[in-house]
């Protein structure tokens, strides 16, 4: 008798996945849009109703199959439904991924996706593996709307002792301010339908007594935490019944638990307060602009008004933050223009090319506007013409103008050794003798810069005066230092190209 040779051992799995980019040609209202993830921790979309927000999860919780048993499995049709107005022909995105299998280290693979006839390609079958959970709005229908007896509400309870579900009652105690004391499961009589119950301050109650918040935040954290390592979480509209304080403390929990566990949690939001926890989030905003979604990092109301032509003074200078503003704002007080300028802020470097996109694309005109560089990122010239074919791309001719359009649109402050504001103010006041001052105001904040010789990162120059100065206000400490710094012969220099174009603008716009 003869034995058989032994089966050849199944392929390891993949792990470690990490989703890097999702870029976009055609996807509903999406167009040649390219978008980059957090690898672990929170991913915020911020825009608009209707920017594509909502399309964005569509498509990355069709672009992975299940890989453990009792994964949700998601596919195109139940989001792209073909309906007598839309095929989805013509639709293609792509993803890139990092993953492992066994010792293997596979970094940016990727995954196109297209629809030219009735199927979507790849095929269900051949894509990448990796848990997935999508919380999606419809999960949120409060139990209360969702079950409409109008007589009693029969149901039974049963406890959840596992560790993770005691974590779960915990972070939701820490989100919602209260102190729970058991979290069950509930099968209600009513159609079979099952759904979470808790205790509180020795009260009983289940899903149908809950506000729509609470279930919510349940829902939510039971999701991310319930989810396997490595996981992909999205969710439409995190702050969905939330006010600001339980959204800040829920954002809190999940940065905590994902970046532990190496999860990544891509989420909607139109909450605007969400903007200011960019140290925490790596948020980015996306606007349609005609042929073209835009993607801003960070999130910007003046970038975005400006975007859609609401300009309300003859000449408007966008600059990356409070800093390089309040340098501006000297240079148009000193040359009379203040009243007539209005100065926007655009956050990160790249933002810049992405903010004159914009306006070109959207037909805003732009003789009158300025984009500033601090000086210390894109210094030669061929990394600002990449940036700016990046931001806008075509090969036709009118693309052409476009790019030199943007080129032209964008200046720098003239830093020296690629330093940062905060650094070149720092060197400014260290070349100002106090003896040359008569304002004693003037000689203490001096005195405190001089003390300055090193600082952990750029802006800590700036801020760290400003902190000794004791001032509450940073932008009346920040115009002090900016004034003060003005006495330094490094400043003509530094500021010359905005006294050129504001002089240039003055004389063409007759202002006085």
């Amino acid at each position: 008798m003869t034995q058989g040779k032994p089966a050849a051992p199944a392929p390891a799995p993949p792990s470690q996945q990490v989703l890097k980019r999702i870029e976009v040609v055609q996807l509903k209202g999406l167009r040649e849009m390219s978008l980059d993830f957090a690898p672990a921790g929170l991913t915020a979309i911020m825009g608009a109703n209707c920017s594509g927000k909502t399309t964005v999860l569509h498509a990355l919780a069709c672009s992975y199959r299940p890989l453990m048993p009792g994964d949700p499995a998601y596919r195109f049709p139940m989001f792209f439904k073909p309906n007598t107005d839309a095929l989805w022909r013509g639709s293609e995105f792509s993803i890139t991924v990092d993953y492992r299998v066994g010792s293997a280290s596979h970094t940016d693979r990727s995954v196109l996706f297209t629809k030219q006839s009735d199927r979507w390609a790849p095929r269900f079958n051949k894509l990448p593996q990796r848990s997935v959970r999508f919380v999606q709005i419809r999960d949120s229908v409060p139990d209360l709307e969702s079950i409409t007896l109008n007589s009693m509400v029969h149901y039974t309870r049963t406890n959840r002792p596992d560790p993770v579900s005691k974590r779960i009652m915990e972070a939701a105690s820490v989100v919602l301010n209260r102190t729970y004391s058991t979290y069950d499961n509930i099968k209600y009589k009513y159609r079979g339908k099952e759904s979470i119950g808790v205790s509180l301050n020795g009260l009983l109650y289940a899903g149908v007594a809950m506000s729509s918040g609470e279930q919510r935040v349940f829902k939510i954290i039971d999701t991310v935490f319930s989810a396997p390592k490595y996981s992909l979480i999205l969710v439409d509209e995190l702050d969905l019944f939330l006010h600001q304080e339980a959204m800040d403390r829920l954002i809190d929990v999940m940065v905590d638990h994902c970046d532990k566990q190496k999860k990544q949690l891509v989420f909607t939001t139109h909450f605007p307060a969400v903007a200011d926890l960019y140290d925490k989030v790596n948020i980015s905003t996306i606007h349609r602009l005609g042929e073209k979604t835009s993607v801003w990092k960070g999130f910007s109301y003046e970038a975005l008004r400006f975007i859609t032509g609401k300009q309300e003074k003859p000449i408007a200078i966008h600059v990356e933050d409070d800093v390089a503003q309040t340098i501006v704002s000297k240079v148009a007080a000193d040359l009379g223009l203040r009243k007539y300028l209005e100065i926007g802020r655009y956050g990160p470097a790249k933002n810049a090319f992405t903010l004159g996109a914009g306006l070109i694309l959207n037909g805003t005109a732009t003789n009158n506007s300025l984009i500033i560089l601090d000086g210390d990122v894109y210094m030669a010239e061929e990394e600002r013409r990449k940036q700016v074919g990046d931001a806008l791309t075509g090969t036709a001719p009118v693309n052409d103008n476009q790019r030199d359009q943007l080129f032209a649109l964008i200046e720098m402050l003239k830093a020296q050794d690629g330093l940062a504001p905060e650094q070149m103010l720092h060197r400014m006041l260290s070349t100002i003798v106090e003896s040359d001052l008569l304002n004693e105001s003037e000689k203490a904040l001096l005195r405190i810069a001089h003390t300055i010789h090193s600082a952990p990162e750029k802006h800590g120059y700036v801020n760290r005066i400003i902190e000794l100065s004791g001032e509450e206000s940073r932008a009346v400490a920040l115009r002090a230092v900016v004034d003060l710094a003005a006495r330094s012969a490094y400043w003509g220099t530094y500021i010359e190209p905005v006294v050129m174009w504001l002089t240039a603008k003055k004389g063409e716009l007759s202002l006085s």
